[in-house]
């Protein structure tokens, strides 16, 4: 990565005038530790599959030939959790045999090591967390880790591999009372290596320091105002070696009309500034009026919400339009929302959200489908819609089918390239033992990217795995 040292110099910056973002106070007892059982305990667990795939680079046209894959995946654990602290270290990686045309693979790959440490005082908390991570992205699914590449545009393929560090702080006070105040930092380092040249100009190093803090003010039982501000500096080394710093101050209010009906209220001002090094240097800087209004009402069976905001990005001012309703039902969850946004570029596009769960004696089912707009760090404004279908079914006490349908559409309107992809997965499992389990079947996959063709494969895999904890 470039540009170190303005990036410590953003940093101090940030800690000087105390720029931040909202973030609302986390709320929760002593030492909650996010699911971890109290005390001290050590888990391991160990998976080890066979995968057989058609086209697993997923090669254009077909033709890709047969990869063979054994991995075995190695998971541990230590929590420590108290009543006024919790510590937890999660680390993870693969041993990998792998026969891919073109290339073969042995021995350790993918090490992934979490960190994250939260302390409660009387009225105050403090929380630390930090990741490091490496992996080939050849093997990651790209419906899992499709947000963490945002910035870059949704659903990309290719390989190469992922380097990432991240590291973050936040300290909160005035918990349970009138006044309070929190503030975060973090760092967010990623770096590419062996990427397809043809992803080059999409995938490349950055770096993102930010901090964000909030200032809250408890005026009455019914009402709380309060103040935040952010600062977040952003460098890439993409094709115009950027350099983004974005400002950006807010004042809200959320006041109980009455006892089921919330007004969330918030309205400031963003700055972004970006200088570019290619090919000439050059400095440009956009701002505006940021806002967001929602209004809750409570309902015997869920709620209903309407929401009207804008938001700047390097393109400009985004508003959007939505309308929900929450339902809880007496065996699942119904929520949808609808809506509209208009960006800078003048276009009007749908966006909404479809979620359901259904929960029978034998039986699950789960439908998801989300459409957004965003606007990702190369200053592009994509249109995003993901559906998700689950199905699972319980054949006896031991054994299990699940079927599972993933589908992603990436719309760039500054490009004009699309990103579409698919994933149908069925697969059986059995509890060998209390310990042991036994997971079976097959996934088909497809990708489809404008002026570059589409590709299908096909795959089946077996896996056998166990977890098991203790406590010294």
């Amino acid at each position: 990565m470039g540009k170190k040292s303005s990036s410590k110099i953003a940093i101090i910056a940030a800690l000087t005038s105390m720029y931040p973002t909202f973030a609302a106070p986390q709320q929760g007892g002593a030492g909650a530790s996010g699911g971890a059982p109290a005390g001290f305990q050590v888990d391991f667990g160990i998976s080890t599959g066979l995968t057989f795939d058609d086209n697993f680079k997923l090669s254009v046209g077909g033709g890709g030939g047969t990869s063979t894959i054994w991995d075995t995946r190695l998971d541990f654990g230590i929590s420590n959790v108290t009543q006024v602290d919790t510590l937890l270290l999660r680390g993870s990686g693969v041993l990998r045999f792998a026969e891919i045309p073109g290339r073969s693979l042995s021995g350790f790959e993918s090490p992934d090591l979490r960190f994250s440490y939260m302390r409660d005082g009387i009225n105050s908390r403090l929380s630390l967390d930090a990741r490091y991570r490496h992996v080939d992205r050849e093997f990651l699914d790209p419906f899992k880790v499709e947000q963490e590449e945002q910035q870059s545009g949704g659903l990309i393929g290719g390989g190469g591999t992922l380097t990432q560090r991240i590291a973050g702080l936040t300290w909160q006070t005035g918990l349970s009372g009138p006044l309070g105040f929190s503030a975060t930092l973090k760092h967010d380092e990623r770096d590419y290596a062996g990427i397809d040249p043809l992803l080059v100009g999409r995938l490349y190093d950055r770096e993102t320091d930010s901090i964000q803090t909030t200032t809250s003010f408890r005026v009455s039982p019914v009402t709380s105002l309060f103040f935040n501000a952010g600062l977040t500096h952003y460098q890439a080394q993409d094709a115009a070696l950027t350099d983004r710093t974005t400002r950006d101050v807010s004042v809200g209010i959320q006041q109980d009309i009455n006892p089921v009906l919330v007004l969330n209220g918030q309205i400031g001002f963003t700055e972004i500034e970006t200088d570019t090094s290619l090919p000439v240097p050059a400095t440009t800087t956009r701002d505006g009026i940021s806002s967001s209004f929602t209004l809750t009402q409570t309902l015997a069976n869920g709620s209903v919400w309407g929401n009207i905001g804008s938001s700047v990005s390097t393109n400009g001012t985004r508003t959007t339009l939505r309308f929900g309703r929450d339902y809880q039902l007496p065996l699942g969850t119904l929520s949808f929302a609808l809506g509209a946004t208009r960006g800078q570029n003048g276009s009007t596009d749908a966006v909404g959200s479809v979620s359901y769960t259904r929960q029978l004696q034998t039986s699950d089912y789960s439908i998801s489908l989300n459409r957004s707009a965003t606007t990702n760090s190369a200053s592009e404004d994509l249109l995003d819609t993901r559906l998700s279908l689950g199905y699972g079914y319980a054949i006896d006490n031991t054994s299990r089918l699940d079927v599972t349908l993933n589908y992603g559409l990436s719309e760039n309107q500054t490009t004009g390239i699309d990103i579409e992809r698919a994933t149908l997965r069925a697969s059986y499992s059995r509890a060998l033992t209390s310990d042991w389990n036994l997971v079976g079947g097959v996934q088909l996959r497809s990708y489809d990217e404008t002026a570059v063709g589409d590709a299908w494969s096909n795959q089946l895999f077996v896996t056998l795995d166990r977890k098991f904890s203790f406590r010294p």
